[in-house]
């Protein structure tokens, strides 16, 4: 007993390591963005956020349509910054608000790092746990993310912390546990209303395992309802009291934005479904190019997306050594010669994570696949899940150095994206 508690200390030793220096490597990469004024790619807001480290955030909230819309759509991101605000107020006479600000969405997206990487030690052998943790804290989405002043790596952050949580509970399952898991999810919901798709992840894992288990599916109904409540909260109280009614449809409310997308969406051609697929799936992984291109017809002089273009993976060599690495990986989680045979409870899992995955795919797809980039760190984890479960499980020798190179290659080309060379 005491080996085994030796072991889990020293793992979230180096959890705590990974995530510390994940905190080191965002808040620069923030001050490099910044230097070279690339904070607003993929449709960020960044402009409405710096607008919470100048002070008196609720004072203003009403007057002022930046905080009116952070505070509407995201209020826990908003009640976070205002609380990292205050608490380290002191600090501001050695680093600028601003740069105080940086800090906090890149230790929330270092905390994320240290969610991912409890997630994997709850399915995955523990040998590629730290492998995958660098991999997850590598990814575009969540770099980007993370260095920038967005409510989107709360949002990862948040959804990390559910997935994690939900793997140990469906170890061990407990009543404290269930409602640790109710309050992430609620906090999801009110920092991003679609968090609530997450609620399929349980549900399905729990029908393929169980069937229609009324003893054991009786608590996920209990906690699916943290959705439509947190939905009614915003809408009711947030949206209707806490600040100033918006004058435009997509800014009013949720609901009143949630019409406005869906009135808009017409385009479900194939070129449209295949520029989100690249950009869901693997742009928000790893970087085709160092730099963005692409320009929407709306605003010809914005050039904040790549080209939806896969072959752009090629035109560097280290990018496409990343290509090769993932193919291999690919190839040995889905051919039978190395497939495991009987993974067990792990493939109801599996299911479940497609489930969520394509769920909130399928979301942003219908309403907004243009900036689907900005709204994809959300799946991040799940994404990793799905490829690296079946891939540990694989009879394919060499996984740990195959993992490594695919964590260097990863490395260093969202580092040329965020350095721009």
């Amino acid at each position: 007993m005491r080996v085994i508690s030796a072991r889990s200390t020293s793992l979230h030793v180096y959890f705590s390591v990974i995530a510390l220096a994940a905190l080191g490597l965002y808040w620069l990469s923030a001050l490099v963005l910044e230097s070279r004024d690339e904070m607003y790619l993929f449709g960020a807001d960044t402009p409405l956020y710096m607008e919470l480290a100048k002070g008196d955030v609720f004072s203003r909230i009403g007057s002022n349509y930046h905080l009116d819309r952070v505070a509407r759509f995201h209020p826990v991101t908003t009640a976070l910054a205002v609380a990292w605000m205050e608490s380290l107020s002191p600090l501001t006479h050695w680093v600028t608000p601003q740069h105080l600000l940086k800090a906090m969405f890149a230790a929330v997206g270092a905390v994320g790092v240290w969610a991912a990487m409890s997630a994997f030690a709850a399915v995955i052998p523990r040998r590629y746990v730290m492998l995958l943790g660098v991999i997850y804290a590598a990814s575009l989405g969540i770099w980007y993310f993370a260095s920038i002043e967005e409510s989107k790596i709360v949002t990862a952050t948040l959804t990390a912390l559910y997935i994690a949580t939900y793997l140990h509970l469906r170890n061990r399952w407990t009543m404290r546990g269930a409602v640790v898991l109710t309050a992430i999810l609620l906090l999801a919901c009110l920092n991003e209303v679609v968090a609530g798709f997450l609620v399929i992840i349980p549900v399905v894992d729990t029908l393929v395992r169980r069937g229609w288990d009324l003893r054991h599916g009786r608590w996920i109904a209990w906690h699916g309802l943290v959705a439509p409540v947190a939905f009614l909260f915003l809408e009711g109280v947030v949206n209707a009291r806490l600040v100033g009614v918006g004058t435009d449809l997509e800014g009013k409310s949720h609901l009143s934005m949630l019409v406005y997308y869906v009135s808009r969406s017409d385009d479900f051609s194939a070129t449209s479904l295949y520029s989100f697929l690249v950009n869901w799936l693997f742009f928000s992984i790893a970087a085709p190019t160092v730099r963005t291109s692409l320009a929407p017809p709306a605003w010809p002089q914005y050039t904040g997306y790549f080209e939806p273009t896969l072959a752009n993976y090629f035109s560097s060599p280290v990018s496409a050594g990343l290509v090769g690495v993932f193919g291999v990986m690919l190839v040995a989680s889905v051919l039978p010669r190395y497939r495991q045979e009987d993974a067990g409870s792990l493939n109801a899992l599996l299911l479940a994570l497609f489930a969520y995955a394509l769920l909130r795919g399928t979301f942003f797809f219908v309403l907004n696949p243009g900036e689907c980039l900005l709204f994809s760190s959300g799946v991040t984890l799940a994404h990793i899940l799905l490829i690296s479960i079946p891939f540990t499980a694989s009879r394919l020798p060499a996984k740990q150095g195959l993992l490594a190179a695919l964590a260097v290659l990863l490395f260093i080309t969202n580092g040329r994206f965020i350095i721009g060379r």
